[in-house]
């Protein structure tokens, strides 16, 4: 029969752990906790984006839903300039959802007018 292993006593009080494999990571010198004074804050982007997306006559974004075959359904951003890609990349991480971009036009799978409209508006674009 195989000998039962010996397990550790873990009952006792818990001692605090000493080693860290990221103590000689700064040359031993102290890392001040909290926000340094000498560094500036991260800032978001302030109205800068590699997009501009036109607006309608009524001063709307040009979003509307098409229907394609096998009742899959797209919503398809129109009017947009400069890099679409970059828009692409940031409206599928929105929506959950996958998509593709051509000249000027954004395209993403599924029905999501509402959530697009909203996160054009909360970017001020």
């Amino acid at each position: 029969m195989k000998e039962k292993k010996e397990r550790l006593d873990t009952s006792g009080p818990a001692a605090p752990l000493t080693f860290s494999p990221f103590a000689g990571a700064f040359g031993g010198v102290a890392v001040p906790e909290g926000d340094s004074a000498g560094t500036p804050a991260l800032k978001p982007e302030q109205g800068v984006h590699a997009f501009q997306i036109a607006r309608t006559k009524k001063g709307g974004y040009a979003v509307s839903v098409e229907r394609r075959a096998g009742g899959k359904s797209v919503t398809i951003l129109r009017n947009v300039s400069g890099d679409t890609h970059a828009l692409l990349a940031l409206l599928k991480k929105h929506c959950a959802a996958g998509g593709r971009a051509s000249e000027d036009t954004v395209e993403i799978q599924g029905e999501h007018t509402e959530k697009i409209c909203s996160f054009l508006r909360g970017r001020g674009l």
